[in-house]
């Protein structure tokens, strides 16, 4: 009985060994690119990926509260600047990020409306609940800071500054200011007229709704 195995444990053992050898062998190399203009836009498209999802991962994070109004402000902040650097310098590759979005089923809701319907932190865009909480001193504080920060956007204005990136930097200081100011109603017209810049950045990201 025992010789009657012995062929057959061989064979096994010839086949596990033959098994052994395959895993072992390297699989064959894909190429990618071919020229360094080709990497290059492959990594453009990782880029603007990998920042999509990071600031899913962010917003997500703020709604849980698993993240500091503070950190949560200044990682967002340096997200959309850093979005914007990256679209303005792939346009021919990306020209229209919602496009990526859909074409690579990208689950990103949060994302797009804060990199192309927006363009602010959502501490900006509601205001910061823990601002409601400041006391009277602090509020004229505020109050000092919006009026500052609306002259510095009129006086753009006046200086006949048209462009999305001269005006929304300091239309959103505008709103941040506002949304400190404790005191100042949801529906006072100071708020209404500044909400506007959201469609203006929707639109530089050619998104803004028809």
């Amino acid at each position: 009985n025992s010789r009657g195995h012995l062929p057959y444990s061989r064979g096994a053992s010839g086949g596990r060994d033959e098994k052994v050898s395959m895993e072992n062998k390297e699989l064959p190399k894909i190429k990618l690119y071919d020229t360094s203009a080709e990497r290059q836009k492959i990594d453009q498209m990782a880029d603007m990926y990998s920042l999509i999802t990071t600031v899913q991962h962010l917003e997500t994070a703020w709604t849980r509260d698993a993240v500091g109004e503070e950190k949560y402000t200044e990682s967002c902040k340096k997200l959309i600047s850093q979005f914007k650097t990256l679209k303005n310098g792939s346009t021919q590759l990306i020209p229209n990020v919602d496009k990526f979005i859909t074409e690579y089923k990208m689950d990103c809701k949060a994302a797009r409306h804060r990199l192309l319907r927006v363009g602010v932190p959502a501490t900006v865009e509601y205001g910061a609940p823990k601002l409601t909480r400041q006391n009277s001193a602090d509020d004229q504080k505020h109050v000092f800071e919006a009026v500052q920060t609306f002259i510095t956007a009129l006086n753009c204005l006046q200086l006949d500054m048209r462009d999305v990136d001269q005006l929304h930097p300091h239309l959103s200081d505008l709103m941040a200011s506002l949304n400190k100011v404790k005191k100042l109603p949801e529906n006072h017209v100071s708020r209404v007229k500044v909400t506007w810049p959201h469609c203006l950045f929707a639109l530089y990201t050619h998104s803004c709704p028809p």
